[in-house]
């Protein structure tokens, strides 16, 4: 039995992993570099999961129930790779070094068989046997793990899903998830201006999510962790008109100031100056409900993920393919999407598990 793993992200490298170990021969095809958005990860410290784990984290069941069920495999796994982590107050797991380049080296401490800058353009099936770009070749299983077109710049995101075209596949249409918002504000004495806050989406009048943390605002926008947290479920949403983002620079507190002198230590110098272009009155209610219409997200290339990708229907429980049971996909290809704090990168983590397990079952 041979497999191609088509994706040298982190479903990819451990599946990879999984298949050496149980002496299953593969090749994995990377169109770049291996591991590229894995370093990039929790700001190159690489927030590779979370021990708080809830349903509403990701957008689809399927996310939560597969977590779930091979969360525990996961952090045995890490151990046998002497992958050490640390766990921060909020339940985010990390690399106990605090950098990405350790948990890409930690999977590449075995020998895998990679061949890197190499694109797949097209998928083709022969005597039951799979060829990719017409050339590489015969495979008997096909592992799809290319993960989404988040982060690359607009050229790179070109003809991303091509290889796909001949597999006939239902894709749900990406869009950008764990990314700022483009506003209707003028922020431009406000650019880089860091707040605590209290951040809430609303859409007619109603709170669909609310987050506290530390939101930043931007020439245009505004964003942060606990903004990106509200973009993931504004990217749920079938109707996304109506909606705005509202925050409350004092969540904690329960104060009426009676001059603009009273800001000075409640809030960033820049935010005093922006707030004595209004009555005192207005200030106050502005300090909880500083609310501007969302215009939109900003594009592919500043979001962390995608919410969107080949439809949840097109696959088994075994996560292979309705039409097609040796092609397996995991990961980000697939439409789920997790919140900030590790669980898009715990997902595509879990997905190798799942079709490893699978393809040392059929072995």
């Amino acid at each position: 039995m041979k497999v191609a793993i088509i994706g040298g992200g982190a479903c990819g490298l451990m599946l990879a992993n999984l298949l050496e170990k149980n002496h299953i021969s593969y090749e994995l095809f990377e169109k770049s570099l291996v591991g590229r958005k894995l370093l990039a990860s929790g700001n190159g410290k690489a927030n590779i999961g979370n021990e708080n784990l809830k349903e509403e984290v990701y957008n689809k069941l399927f996310g939560y129930t597969l977590v779930k069920e091979y969360k525990y495999k996961l952090f045995e796994f890490w151990k046998s790779i002497g992958l050490h982590t640390k766990t921060d107050e909020e339940g985010r797991i990390y690399p106990y070094s605090e950098s990405s380049l350790s948990v890409l080296e930690c999977l590449m401490k075995r020998p895998l068989h990679i061949v890197e800058n190499f694109p797949i353009t097209s998928i083709h099936k022969l005597n039951n046997k799979y060829y990719l770009n017409e050339v590489r070749g015969p495979f008997d299983y096909v592992v799809l793990s290319t993960g989404s077109i988040a982060s690359f710049i607009p050229k790179k995101q070109e003809g991303f899903y091509n290889h796909l075209s001949s597999l006939n596949l239902e894709i749900n249409s990406p869009q950008p998830s764990l990314v700022g918002f483009k506003l209707d504000c003028n922020f431009k004495k406000l650019n880089g201006v860091r707040v605590k806050c209290k951040a809430s989406l609303i859409k007619n009048k109603e709170v669909i999510y609310s987050e506290a943390g530390e939101a930043i605002l931007k020439l245009d926008g505004i964003s942060g962790i606990c903004v990106m947290n509200l973009s993931s479920r504004y990217a749920r949403l079938k109707d996304r008109s109506g909606c705005s983002i509202c925050l409350d620079l004092l969540p904690d507190m329960d104060v009426e100031i009676s001059s603009h002198e009273d800001l000075i230590s409640l809030v960033h110098p820049k935010l005093v100056e922006y707030f004595k272009t209004y009555p005192i009155e207005e200030v106050n209610r502005l300090l909880h409900q500083l609310s501007f219409p969302i215009i939109d997200v900003y594009d592919f290339e500043f979001a962390q993920v995608v919410s969107g990708g080949i439809s949840l229907d097109e696959i088994t429980e075994h996560m292979n393919l309705k039409k097609d049971s040796h092609i397996y996909i995991g990961g980000e290809l697939l439409d789920i999407d997790g919140m900030c704090g590790g669980y898009n990168l715990m997902f595509a983590f879990c997905s190798a598990l799942k079709i490893g397990e699978e393809l040392c079952n059929i072995k």
